[in-house]
Parts: structure tokens; sequence; C-alpha cells
């Protein structure tokens, strides 16, 4: 009786006039699948995702903060000082972290590797001047073996210097030539955690901010990218077009020529980075150097626009502002994407009935329509609201849509239609 009642139900629900629908799910269901499959099978991408591998190198983080964020409107960080460590020599680094113990910093991170020991006075000097300093985190690299999740400690500083001060990882990725868009605030490894530059130096600065951390539990954290590299690199190749200013930042060489400019006020209560960012104020070098979303060139560019240091002071501004990028799930990604499909196959359903209008470059200006208009909701998301959708896979549906569409249409809705009149019958 009751699966009388259930195939009476199906019956009415399959009816002619429903068919539309019916097609139209399955077409998306369809779609999304072989879409799904396309992203995630282990198979030579550049055969089945070609559209992945055109734009892997590029993310709508890259559009979005590049050319439509107004950098001049974003404040300047008076709670982050960052000091360009030039060819890192001892005896100075040693001066500078006396000044600054002196001027009482909240906390002093050294984006430097100290990895060798000369056995000189220098290093003894620069021993000492560490040795009596609370508020210092070193940076150290780590690496994880193929087919494993240990992390391996590949090259940090020499025990001589830093004895027992914090460490903390300032890994931010391969500088392959893509850019640098995110990064892990807490790496596990054996049971316990370890902490990265930028979130180990905020802690020291705010007690609140690993509590706030541990309650947000993300593995991989966006980096909403607003400050700018200081200065400029040379004049031939600037890395900061509107000479804005977000951080302070200092040549070595200028604090110790010129200490007495730089009072007790200039670096009381705040976070100052040591890293390096170029031999000279207009050196040009690629060492420690990145490409980031903020890059104005970010098609076809060649030269990395922010160095090491500065990205650290841009996780930092994030991790004390609260101003984190929230992603949107997978999940919802796949339901606007059914969403998407199940629109368009009503209108290129429509277009089967006006010819004039099935010409292909009608087809690919409707694509292209709708390609900027779900690029425009994706930029306006993550500017305004700071949420990121993900745009690759949404792309990929709209370029598929139509080819998905002729496959259905020709391959398989006969064989669906086949079965819905079966059991109609």
């Amino acid at each position: 009786m009751k699966n009388n009642k259930l195939k009476g139900f199906l019956q009415k629900l399959l009816r002619p006039r429903n068919h539309p629908w019916i097609h139209a799910l399955t077409y998306s269901g369809f779609s999304l699948l072989f879409v799904y499959l396309m992203h995630h099978l282990p198979v030579n991408q550049l055969f089945i995702d070609p559209f992945s591998e055109a734009i892997k190198s590029h993310d709508i983080m890259d559009v979005a903060f590049s050319k439509f964020r107004d950098k001049r409107k974003v404040s300047f960080d008076s709670r982050i000082v960052i000091i360009n460590s030039g060819i890192t020599d001892r005896a100075k680094l040693a001066k500078t972290i006396d000044i600054l113990n002196s001027r009482k910093a909240a906390a002093i991170g050294i984006d430097l590797i100290l990895d060798t020991l000369y056995n000189t006075k220098e290093d003894t000097i620069l021993q000492e001047s560490i040795r009596k300093t609370n508020n210092i985190v070193f940076g150290y690299i780590f690496y994880e073996k193929n087919g494993s999740h240990t992390s391996i400690k590949a090259l940090g500083s020499n025990d001589f210097f830093i004895q027992d001060k914090t460490e903390a990882y300032v890994n931010l990725g391969s500088n392959d030539g893509f850019s640098v868009r995110a990064f892990e605030p807490v790496h596990h490894v054996g049971g316990s955690e370890n902490f990265s530059f930028g979130l180990q130096l905020s802690a020291l600065y705010d007690t609140t901010v690993l509590p706030f951390i541990h309650k947000r539990h993300i593995e991989k954290e966006w980096i909403n990218f607003k400050r700018v590299q200081p200065g400029y690199s040379s004049m031939a190749y600037p890395i900061n077009h509107d000479g804005v200013v977000h951080y302070n930042m200092i040549h070595i060489d200028q604090l110790l020529n010129d200490t007495l400019q730089y009072d007790s006020t200039y670096f009381a209560n705040k976070i100052v980075l040591i890293g390096f960012c170029g031999e000279t104020e207009q050196a040009l070098s690629m060492k420690d150097r990145y490409f980031t979303p903020l890059n104005e060139e970010y098609t076809g560019r060649s030269i990395p626009d922010m160095h090491g240091v500065t990205i650290h002071a841009n996780i930092i501004s994030m991790i004390l502002d609260r101003d984190f990028i929230c992603e949107v799930s997978h999940f919802r990604i796949y339901l606007y994407s059914f969403l998407l499909y199940l629109f368009n196959y009503f209108v290129y359903r429509r277009m089967e009935r006006h010819n004039f209008f099935r010409s292909m470059p009608f087809i690919r200006l409707i694509q292209i329509l709708e390609f900027f208009i779900l690029l425009m909701i994706c930029v306006l998301l993550l500017l305004s609201f700071s949420i990121k959708l993900g745009f690759v896979f949404i792309v990929t549906t709209v370029i598929l849509s139509y080819e998905l569409f002729e496959l259905y249409e020709h391959k398989f809705k006969p064989y669906v239609q086949g079965k819905v009149d079966a059991f109609l019958n």
C-alpha cells in the first residue's frame, strides 16, 4: 500500500510539465560532479583541467587587493617598527638589541638566521646582548618529510646565540613565482604546538591573541594584506607606487649613526622587526623577497614586491586587529555552483528555441557577462566583508556550463527521459 502511494506521488511529481525541472536538476548534478572530479582526480591536470592550470598562479585576492584596494586609505600601523638589517653585522645587531632593550620595546623579532659561529669577539658581544633580552623571538625554517607529517627544523640560529630564547617558524612558502597568500598560525608536531613568527610576536604584545587563535582553530589563515612595502627598492623598480607609508622602516645604520633621533617613545611598547630589506635603501635585492596580492602587476609580473619581514608585519597587523579573512565552505561553493548550473540550464534551453541567439559569440558573451558579475561579487565580498569565495571553482563552472549542457542534451538526456517515461508507464 505504501509503495503504491509512493509510486503515485512520484508519478505526479514526474508528470510531463515537470520534465524541464527534472532535466535541469539532473544536468546540474551531473555537471557539478564532473567539475568536482576534474579538480580532485590525481591525474594529469593539463589534460583534463586546463582552466585551473591556466589560473592557478592567480587568485581573487590578487585582483581585489592590487586593483581595487585603495592603499592610500589604509591606516598607518604605529605598533610595528621595521629595521632593515642590511648585510648582517653582528656588532651592529648587538648594539641595536641593546638600544631596543633600553627603549622598552614590547617585543623584538629577529627575522635573520644566525646559523654560523665565527668564534669572534662580535659573536660574544651579540650573545650577551641576546642573553639580557627576554622579549626576543628568533625565526627558523622547517620542512616536512615527504609522506609524513613530521616537520624538521631545517635552518635556525646557532644555540650559542639563542640558548633558551623563544623560536618561531618564518615559513612563507616557496618563492617560486606564486604569491604568498596564506600562513599557518600553529603547526602541530608530535602533539606539541609550534607558533609562527607573526603569532608569537603578537602574543607577546597582546596576551589575548593565543586564546583567540585557538578558538578560531583554522589550520591555514589567508593573509589580509593591506600595507605595502615601505619605500622604494630602486628608482627603476618601484615596489610602492603610491609612496604611502604604512610602517616605520629605518636602516640599522640610520639608527646607530643617529640614535638620539629615535627617542624612547619611538620604540616603547612596540613590536620591532629586524630583517633584511636590501643591502642599502636604494639597492635592488631579490633576497627574501616575495610576490604578494598587493603586487600591482598581478599578471605577467617579474619583480617580487615585498620582503619577508614586511609580510610578517602584515600578519601581525591582521592578528592584532582581528581582521581575518573568512573562507566560504566547500559545501556552500558546491551549492552556489549547482544553482549557477541550474540557472544556466534554463538560459541555454530558452536559447534552443531561438537559433539566432545560439550562435557561439552570443553564448560566450553571456559567459563573459556572468564572469564579470561573479568577479565583482567576489571582490565586494572580500574587500567589504573579508569573505573569500572559491573563485576558481565558480569560474570553471561558468566556462564549462555550455559544453556540459550540450553533452547532457545529446548524450544523457535521451537516457534520462527514457527512464522517466518507463517509470510513468
